[in-house]
């Protein structure tokens, strides 16, 4: 019985989760270009919520600068330590960012799990009481990566299960084709 009951509440945790996701990717489909920083962030605080998840991140590659990726969006509760202003990924985490923007999404249940190049990125995770931590490339189709989405625990480390990255990956997806849309709006705008 008690493991037909975990079954059950793992199934109803993964329909609310995939109805929170549908929800979202709803809202962005035809969402103008002026609301979406704002709802990106207030999905950020939604999914933070719904996950019992302490901060997320949107960091974006700027045009014409490959090693400067700034942070764009957050969300974390009030009182935890805020980022830097106009924070550039390559200076606090450079190992982690390399391997972004080549695509690979990068799971972090404890720091420790870290390889020993990537010190620095986990000191600025320590800096910033990160403790465990799913970081997600943002790209369109097969265009290039052009930044990434975090989503981290501070209270606690945390191991990912599948479904939850493959989860953080549309929300990825749907924010990436999002902000795809709006630069080719505006640069539309500016000719």
């Amino acid at each position: 019985i008690t493991g037909r009951k975990q079954a059950e509440e793992a199934l109803e945790e993964r329909l609310k989760t995939e109805a929170l996701i549908a929800e979202i990717s709803a809202l962005f489909v035809n969402l103008p270009a002026d609301r979406i920083d704002s709802e990106i962030e207030a999905a950020q605080r939604r999914i933070c919520e719904f996950l019992d998840l302490d901060r997320s991140t949107l960091w974006q590659r700027h045009e014409g600068k490959p090693r400067t990726v700034l942070l764009t969006h957050f969300y974390q509760p009030p009182g935890s330590l805020l980022p830097d202003e106009r924070m550039n990924a390559w200076d606090f985490f450079p190992w982690i960012s390399q391997k972004l923007l080549d695509g690979e999404t990068i799971t972090i249940s404890k720091l420790t799990e870290l390889p020993p190049e990537a010190d620095r990125d986990r000191e600025n995770f320590r800096v910033y009481g990160t403790r465990s931590n799913v970081i997600v490339p943002l790209s369109v189709g097969e265009e290039p990566t052009f930044g990434f989405l975090a989503f981290a625990l501070m209270r606690e480390e945390r191991n990912w299960p599948e479904t939850v990255v493959n989860g953080f990956q549309l929300i990825a997806q749907v924010f990436a084709n999002a902000i795809a849309r709006k630069r080719s709006e505006q640069a539309l705008r500016q000719k």
